[in-house]
């Protein structure tokens, strides 16, 4: 299932800082002054952030969550950017102008560069 699995790996700090820094630059930036305000690390809050979803997600949630995730070239990535966008304060700026699900993986980022 796709909630254990982002719940699995980006509980832990590192893991889910490294996460959101392959997600990109822009919402990476977002997520690091949304952690700053509230004077945790990325990992921290990204990690906060995944088992609040994870405890609290009801079924129109899941199905969200899925949605986002369906068809995406990483699937874990846009779910974890999907549970961001969805957790974290609409003033703390998170939402940004790419389309859901439009998470690039590391190696098509360094394409288009």
């Amino acid at each position: 299932m796709l909630l254990a699995e982002i719940v699995n790996s980006c509980t832990n700090d590192k893991v889910a800082e490294a996460a959101v820094a392959s997600i990109g630059g822009a919402f990476y930036e977002d997520v690091a002054r949304s952690a700053c305000r509230r004077e945790m690390s990325v990992g921290a809050l990204v990690a906060a952030l995944v088992l609040r979803f994870a405890w609290r997600a009801d079924e129109p949630e899941m199905r969200a969550l899925m949605r986002a995730a369906t068809g995406a070239p990483a699937p874990v990535l846009a779910g974890l950017e999907h549970i961001l966008e969805s957790m974290i304060d609409e003033d703390d700026d998170v939402r940004h102008r790419r389309a859901p699900g439009a998470v690039r993986t590391r190696g098509q980022i360094a394409a288009a560069a």
